[in-house]
């Protein structure tokens, strides 16, 4: 770092940059962050990638994590700019991923002698306090020579137990102010994981050997510990069926043979049956959301004894099923489990999780008979996942591909797949795949969008465009909000409003839209998916859903007097023959035999 007498607050941001080898940032140029811009232009290391709105810059920087693994920064503005980032850090906050968002402010001196007001000089306002609640620490800097401490910090809370985002709000007088290196405070960690708890392996030998129908569901907390090779290992020692959340969708290959898939709302029926049928369910790393377990935590995994491993003591009391809670980091866990031997091993149990998986594939009969008049979703995603390289970045958007990619998907897990889960929102997908693709050019990159989802960034074309990253984007026309068509079925008799052009919201011409960027367009009508997938630049593949294509397999409401019902697990819609379910259970609920009458 430079020992030059006039030494800027962003001159170090710059060299702190380069210390922690942080070579690809995201932002939006404003006069409040100007001086931070300058100085990584001076400095001549770290790279910055220039989006066209704040929220695609945080989603960049999330999505550059979550394709290598390394931390990315977003450098904001103050006033709008600031806020304009919030939904990025929602995302981040959301799923655990971890990042640090730089924002201008205005000179400390209107922060103080505005600090009742709504308004801080031209354009600030209090962005700290606003994002304190979505944040794992947010610091506004007013001493300069707290830099370095601060920086460091938030780079530690950031990354440490479960990971999120964290904010540093830095007025503009800041800087711009002169520091000394060597007057510089420094951060040391002295706090450890504090997982006090001992963990009893007898106990859990016990459960594991005495149980019949064991299953280990893994969740994204296996990759944030960096585990996975521990796990696959774990996998090979038990040889005990798993199953995924969406977030741990690429930690083991499709054709792994003790791969049974994604269990829950929008899940595949096999993993639900094995669910729902096991005597004890082992959870590393998953917050089990609504979506994987239903609305109803009772009629989830309703036989099984739970053992729950997490290192967010929040997650782990949120439910009072648990039988066993492990507060611990996963690679911790596995580590240590990989130490014990288990007689694990239930020949009869996994003979059956494999008849599941025959008799329930991923794709259907419903699926292959919507396909024959338009491009049904589950269809064309299963198909074109066959074509895909070994390493391909793999990102999902909103809309229809969210469902149908985590039910009909084939991959390895040399791939790395990922989709905004926790929060969901519309518009993720395209600033989310060019943050993935520059953490790697070398790896290609295929993005699955809405139609609706895409226009929620769909400025963001021009960023693709600008720094010539060859990235794919498959959009999925159903010529409007497909997901809010469903609900308006279910719930008001069909009455659509908001939903396509008839009812007040309309989509442009995808073509048209695509090549005035300076996209290859392809469809769906008239090309293959190999003409597509060799293109060597920027290039949009539309496909054309019918737009009333059902969403299905989902365990869908039923509306019934007493309000709305929502089935458990086993229960996708469209419904099972009821002599099926009875083969395929363990024990079948006296409600199944009643929402057939």
């Amino acid at each position: 770092m430079s020992t030059s007498k006039n030494y800027l607050v962003s001159d170090f941001i710059a060299d702190w940059l380069e210390k922690h080898q942080i070579s690809i940032v995201f932002g939006i140029i404003g006069s409040a962050n100007s001086y931070i811009f300058d100085s990584i232009l001076r400095k001549g290391f770290t790279k910055v990638i220039f989006m066209h709105h704040e929220q695609s810059a945080v989603m960049a920087a999330g999505a550059y994590y979550r394709a290598s693994g390394k931390i990315s920064v977003a450098i904001v503005t103050a006033g709008a700019g600031s806020a304009n980032a919030i939904t990025g850090v929602v995302c981040n906050w959301a799923d655990s991923i971890p990042c640090i968002v730089l924002s201008g402010q205005e000179s400390t001196k209107y922060l103080i002698e505005h600090s009742d007001l709504r308004m801080y000089g031209t354009q600030g306002f209090d962005i700290i306090n606003s994002v304190k609640k979505i944040t794992k620490q947010a610091t506004l800097l007013t001493d300069p020579n707290k830099i370095s401490y601060t920086l460091d910090e938030s780079l530690h809370v950031a990354m440490s137990d479960r990971p999120g985002p964290t904010w540093i709000d830095i007025p503009m007088d800041i800087q711009s102010s002169n520091i000394d290196i060597e007057s510089l405070s420094s951060f040391v960690n002295t706090e450890t994981a504090n997982y006090s708890q001992e963990i009893n392996f007898d106990q859990i030998s016990k459960m594991i050997e005495s149980s019949e129908r064991p299953v280990i569901l893994a969740g994204h907390g296996i990759r944030l510990s960096k585990s996975i090779e521990s796990f696959h290992e774990l996998m090979n020692n038990l040889k005990i069926p798993v199953v995924h959340s969406w977030s741990a969708i690429d930690i083991v290959s499709s054709d792994d043979d003790f791969n049974y898939g994604c269990p829950g709302i929008y899940g595949q029926r096999a993993a639900n049956f094995i669910i729902q049928n096991c005597d004890l369910l082992i959870v590393i790393g998953s917050r089990l959301a609504l979506p994987q377990t239903g609305y109803n935590i009772d009629n989830f995994a309703p036989n099984a004894k739970i053992i729950m491993v997490n290192n967010d003591e929040l997650e782990l009391n949120k439910y009072s099923r648990y039988d066993m809670k492990i507060y611990c980091d996963c690679k911790y866990f596995i580590d240590r489990m990989n130490e014990k031997i288990f007689d694990s091993y239930k020949e009869n149990w996994v003979i059956k999780c494999n008849r599941y998986r025959e008799d329930f594939p991923l794709v259907e009969e419903c699926h292959l008979e919507d396909n024959k008049n338009f491009d049904n979703s589950y269809v064309l995603i299963n198909e074109i996942s066959k074509k895909l390289e070994d390493n391909h970045i793999i990102v999902i958007g909103q809309g229809s591909p969210l469902p149908c990619c985590h039910q009909a998907l084939i991959h390895s897990s040399n791939q790395t797949i990922f989709a905004s889960n926790g929060l969901g929102e519309m518009g993720n997908g395209l600033p989310s795949a060019i943050g993935a693709a520059l953490s790697d050019i070398s790896r290609p990159i295929i993005l699955f969008d809405g139609d609706g989802s895409s226009m929620m960034n769909i400025q963001e074309f021009q960023t693709v465009i600008g720094y010539k990253i060859p990235l794919k984007i498959v959009i999925f026309n159903n010529s409007g909000y497909l997901f809010i068509k469903h609900t308006q079925k279910m719930l008001f008799e069909g009455r659509y409003t908001g939903v396509d052009s008839e009812t007040g919201m309309s989509l442009p011409n995808f073509e048209k839209v695509s090549t005035a960027f300076g996209f290859e367009y392809f469809n769906t009508k008239k090309n293959n998916f190999d003409e597509f997938l060799s293109f060597s630049g920027p290039a949009v593949l539309e496909c054309f859903m019918n737009p009333e294509q059902d969403l299905v397999p989902k365990v869908k409401g039923i509306m019934t007097n007493g309000g709305l019902l929502a089935p458990p697990l086993e229960e996708m819609s469209p419904l099972l023959p009821i002599e099926v379910l009875e083969k395929s259970m363990v024990e079948v609920k006296k409600l199944s035999y009643e929402i057939r009458l």
